[in-house]
């Protein structure tokens, strides 16, 4: 399943804005893309070759922003780093990064999943500038680490973070989860209204988080079955974390489930 393939014609001498473009346009070469500050035809920057079928790979990344914004359906496959909003307000399809990722990485997604093979920068599944709302459904998978500011007004979905989450992670939170297998920074969780955070540690919780003593959950068991990347991070057999109820400092009913593996 090959797909269409872009590949660089050379290095970028400014950001390359690919919101927009999708799997399975037509005439993508034709497709007309921003590139600082004037528009071009996208083949001008890229040799495009293969046929549509649902598949887009990115032969080479740098500055690329946007990719994948706002899909619905098919998959986006990048074979090194992008810029700012990977996937925003995608609903559905799938996009790789085997590289990282920039600021606004997954922001108002409401479905499909992103999978990003390093790190990214701030607001990761937040709201972007302007909006209230974050992340709302669909799947997230960081292997490296997070900027500040990760799953800001979450209102559903699942985010797995597999290195450390800089400070004021999961501010406002409203519903859906963030698991970090890494650190926590300062203050995360503060004006958590509802949801869920596993972690491996404690430490950095907000203030308002009380500790309710150790727990044998058997719904983690069923987190397990339903969700694999949560699977992944938690482990088949689980049942048992330590619980903090938060942000009780605004009458919230969130958790935070400390799983150890």
């Amino acid at each position: 399943m090959t797909g269409l393939v872009l590949t660089p014609r050379e290095e970028f001498e400014a950001r390359v804005d690919l919101g927009g473009m999708l799997p399975g346009m037509a005439d993508l070469a034709k497709h007309k893309i921003g590139y600082g500050g004037s528009t071009v035809e996208l083949g001008e920057l890229f040799d495009v070759s293969g046929s549509a079928n649902g598949r887009l790979t990115i032969e080479g990344g740098g500055r690329l922003d946007r990719v994948g914004a706002r899909l619905v359906e098919g998959e986006i496959v990048v074979k090194g780093d992008v810029g700012h909003s990977l996937g925003s307000r995608m609903t559905g399809g799938a996009i790789v990064v085997d590289g990282s990722a920039g600021d606004f990485t997954a922001a108002e997604i409401s479905g499909g999943k992103v999978a990003v093979a390093g790190s990214v920068g701030a607001h990761l599944g937040a709201a972007g500038d302007g909006s209230r709302r974050g992340m709302s459904g669909g799947v997230v998978v960081v292997a490296g680490s997070a900027g500040r500011r990760a799953c800001e007004r979450l209102r559903g979905g699942v985010v797995v973070v597999g290195g450390d989450v800089a400070e004021e992670a999961a501010t406002d939170l409203i519903a859906g989860s963030l698991a970090v297998a890494g650190k926590l920074g300062a203050n995360a969780g503060r004006g958590m209204k509802r949801g869920t955070l596993f972690l491996r540690s404690a430490d950095g919780l907000a203030s308002g988080f009380h500790d309710a003593g150790d727990h044998d959950l058997v719904m983690l068991r069923v987190l397990v079955r339903r969700s694999p990347e949560l699977a992944a991070f938690l482990g088949k057999d689980v049942t048992k974390a330590r619980r903090y109820a938060g942000d009780l400092n605004i009458a919230g009913k969130g958790e935070a489930l400390i799983v150890s593996r």
